[in-house]
């Protein structure tokens, strides 16, 4: 047997009155902080943001380091990490040629959750402190090994200041320059 629908009805509260007057209140809100000089929009690459240590942002890869445990694509929940067959030459033996696995990201599919740099044995993986790098297609976010073991370039540096978003209890989220 269906479910019996039963419809309650509000109570009006106020009347015209009320309505025009909570308009008139949002309104002066919205003026309030239009005019407002202290806003919290980044003017981008004139200011950039300086995060705090321990900020995940773009992961770059050491190859010395690496000893091919696969451990960080194993981990990684977006699959974003895979491992690529690199043919090298052993100094030992330099007449035969063996094959290593090295990661390669893809930051399509990236998270930033860390993972990956968390449960490397021998820190082959490290974060950058930032993440505003812009790629011209998506092609350009899936990284080669060569470019996976670049720092990615960040030419906000070099052209802005650095600034750091702050909560304050009154204000709520202001912007401070370094």
């Amino acid at each position: 047997m269906p479910a019996r629908v039963s419809l309650k009805s509000l109570k009006r509260r106020g009347g015209l009155f009320e309505g025009i007057k909570s308009n008139i209140q949002a309104l002066a809100v919205g003026v309030k902080y239009f005019i407002d000089p202290q806003r919290s929009t980044l003017l981008y690459p004139k200011e950039y943001i300086e995060h705090r240590p321990g900020y995940r942002g773009f992961i770059v890869f050491i190859k010395d380091k690496c000893i091919s445990c696969a451990a960080c694509a194993r981990i990684c929940p977006s699959a974003a990490m895979k491992m690529v067959r690199v043919t090298e030459v052993d100094p030992k033996h330099p007449d035969k040629p063996r094959q290593k696995q090295y990661p390669v990201i893809n930051y399509q599919r990236c998270i930033f959750c860390g993972y990956c740099v968390d449960i490397c044995p021998t820190e082959a993986l490290y974060h950058t402190p930032f993440q505003d790098v812009v790629y011209e297609s998506l092609a350009d976010m899936f990284l080669t090994l060569e470019a996976f073991q670049l720092e990615p370039g960040r030419p906000s540096v070099s052209e802005g200041s650095p600034v750091v978003y702050e909560v304050d209890e009154e204000r709520g989220l202001i912007k401070r320059r370094r």
